[in-house]
C-alpha cells in the first residue's frame, strides 16, 4: 500500500526582527558612534563617545539597549563616557584590526569578559633589537573581567582577573612565541545555547575558547586547517577581520597579506570554513579570493540569514587606496564562482564591515589620502541596504549614515567597527536539525518527528 507523504514548509522567523539590543550602541573611529533604535527601526549618529581609534574597538549594551561600556582594547569607558574604574592598561591595541570583543558571563548578568588582541608587530621581535613598537612587547590574546556591580553600577575591571593571557601559538616555535597572535577574533553562541565560543586564528591553526558559567576555559579546541598564513610576513599578514556566521556554522577570514618577509607587503586571500559550534572544530577550508590577485582583503561579514558573505578588498598590496566590496552566495554548490563586485571606489579604503540589528551591513569609510592631507573624510558610514539580494540587485549607499553631525570633522569613521557576538544578528533558527534542511520537513503517514526548541 502506497504511503501518503506530506511536506511541511516551516517559515522560520522570515521577517525582520529586532531584540538584539546588546548591539544597540557602536563607538568607533574618531569620536564617532551610532545608536540603533529597535522600536523605531532607525539608526542615528551619536557624538558623546570618548574613544578615538584607527581600527580596534568594541561596545556592549544591555538587553534593553542601554549602553554599558566600550573599549579600544586598551582603555574601558563606562556608560557616562568616563574611564571605568581600573579600566586602563588592557593589552589590546587601537591599531589591531579587532583589538577586542565583549562576551557576557553565562548565567551571570553582572559580569562580562573583554577579550583583547595586541598588534603583533615585527618591530617587537628579536629580528629588530630596538623593540620599538608601542610598549615593545607583543602581548597576544588576553581577557579581563568586568563587574557591573562595582562603582555604583558603572562597572569596574577586576583587579585580579585582568590581562589574563591565553596561549594561541606553538610555544616551541621561537617566532610564534614572539608574535603570539594575529589581529583576528570573533565570538558566537555555542550549540548548547548557554555558553559562547571566542575564536582566533594564527598561522595554520584556529583556537576556540569556551566561556560558560564557570568562566573562561583556558584550554582551547585547536583545529589545524589550511591555509598557513606565514608568520614571516607579520605584521602585515596579521591584519584583516574574521567573523563567525550568525547561525554558528561558518567562519570567514580575510588575510590582508601572505608575505614571507617580516614587515613586507604582499597580496592576501579570503577563506571560508565550516564551524561546529558544538565541538569548536573548524574544518573544510575553501578559498574565496586568491592572494594571486595581489590585493589586500580587510573587512568580512555574513548576512543575517547566513545566505551571503561579503568582504572589502584594498586594490594593491599596500591596501590603502582604491577598494571593492565583494559578495559570494553561500547557497551555491560552487561558492567561489559566485563572486560579484558590489561597489568600487577610487578613494575609499577597504574598511570594516559589520552587521547591524536592522539586518543591514555597515562599512567604515576612510580616504587615507584625504586624512594625510588634513582634508575632511569619514563623514559617512556606507550601508549595504539589502544584503540577502543577489549581486546585481544589491544596493550600496555611500552616504548611509551621516556621522559628523556637529561639523568640523569632529566625529568621523576610520577603518574599524566594533565586533559583537555574531549570534545576536541571526534571523533564522533551525528547529528541525535533521542535517537535510532547515526549512523543509518530509513526513509520511505513520512517521513522527519531535521538534525541540
Amino acid at each position: 500500500m502506497k504511503k501518503l507523504c506530506f511536506v511541511f514548509l516551516l517559515l522560520i522567523m522570515s521577517c525582520p526582527i529586532f531584540g538584539q539590543n546588546e548591539a544597540s550602541y557602536w563607538y568607533f573611529g574618531q569620536n564617532a558612534g551610532v545608536r540603533f533604535d529597535a522600536e523605531a527601526g532607525t539608526v542615528a549618529a551619536v557624538t558623546d563617545g570618548a574613544l578615538s581609534t584607527l581600527e580596534g574597538c568594541t561596545t556592549i549594551s544591555d538587553a534593553d539597549g542601554n549602553l554599558l561600556f566600550y573599549s579600544d582594547g586598551s582603555t574601558v569607558w563606562n556608560r557616562n563616557h568616563q574611564v571605568m574604574t581600573n579600566g586602563f592598561g588592557l593589552k589590546g591595541d587601537d591599531s589591531s584590526t579587532s583589538s577586542g570583543v565583549i562576551v557576557p558571563k553565562p548565567q551571570d548578568p553582572d559580569f562580562y569578559y573583554i577579550f583583547t588582541v595586541d598588534e603583533p608587530n615585527h618591530l617587537n621581535t628579536s629580528a629588530f633589537p630596538d623593540q620599538s613598537e608601542n610598549d615593545g612587547i607583543n602581548d597576544g590574546l588576553m581577557y579581563s573581567r568586568v563587574n557591573m556591580l562595582d562603582d555604583g553600577g558603572l562597572g569596574a575591571v577586576d583587579a585580579v582577573e585582568k590581562n589574563i593571557p591565553l596561549i594561541t601559538y606553538d610555544t616551541t616555535n621561537p617566532l610564534a612565541s614572539e608574535l603570539k597572535c594575529s589581529e583576528k577574533i570573533t565570538a558566537v553562541k555555542a550549540d548548547d545555547c548557554s555558553s559562547f565560543w571566542v575564536i582566533t586564528h594564527f598561522g595554520d591553526t584556529f583556537y576556540a575558547f569556551k566561556i560558560d558559567e564557570n568562566g573562561v576555559n583556558p584550554n582551547p579546541v585547536t583545529s589545524v586547517v589550511g591555509p598557513n598564513i606565514p608568520l614571516e610576513g607579520y605584521r602585515r599578514n596579521a591584519l584583516g577581520y574574521m567573523k563567525a556566521s550568525p547561525d554558528g556554522t561558518k567562519i570567514v577570514s580575510a588575510n590582508f597579506g601572505e608575505a614571507t618577509i617580516l614587515g613586507e607587503n604582499a597580496g592576501g586571500g579570503i577563506y571560508l570554513f565550516d564551524f561546529n559550534n558544538d565541538t569548536g572544530i573548524v574544518s573544510n577550508s575553501i578559498e574565496l579570493y586568491s592572494a594571486q590577485n595581489n590585493n589586500s582583503p580587510y573587512g568580512v561579514e555574513f548576512s543575517a540569514e547566513n545566505r551571503k558573505v561579503y568582504a572589502t578588498v584594498g586594490l594593491g598590496a599596500m591596501g590603502n587606496g582604491a577598494s571593492q566590496v565583494l559578495q559570494w552566495d553561500l547557497t551555491s554548490a560552487d561558492i567561489p564562482n559566485t563572486l560579484e563586485v558590489i561597489h568600487s571606489s577610487n578613494t575609499i579604503s577597504a574598511g570594516a564591515l559589520q552587521l547591524g540589528i536592522d539586518r543591514r551591513i555597515y562599512r567604515a569609510q576612510l580616504d587615507f589620502s584625504a586624512l594625510v592631507n588634513g582634508l575632511p573624510t569619514g563623514e559617512y558610514l556606507g550601508v549595504i541596504e539589502n544584503p540577502e539580494a543577489d549581486g546585481p540587485d544589491v544596493i550600496y549607499n555611500e552616504e548611509g549614515v551621516f556621522l559628523d553631525i556637529n561639523g568640523f570633522n569632529q566625529n568621523t569613521s576610520r577603518i574599524g567597527l566594533p565586533p559583537f557576538i555574531q549570534s545576536l544578528f541571526n534571523s533564522q533558527i533551525d528547529i528541525i536539525r535533521n542535517d537535510i534542511s532547515t526549512t523543509e520537513l518530509r513526513l509520511c503517514t505513520g512517521d513522527n518527528y519531535t521538534l525541540i526548541a
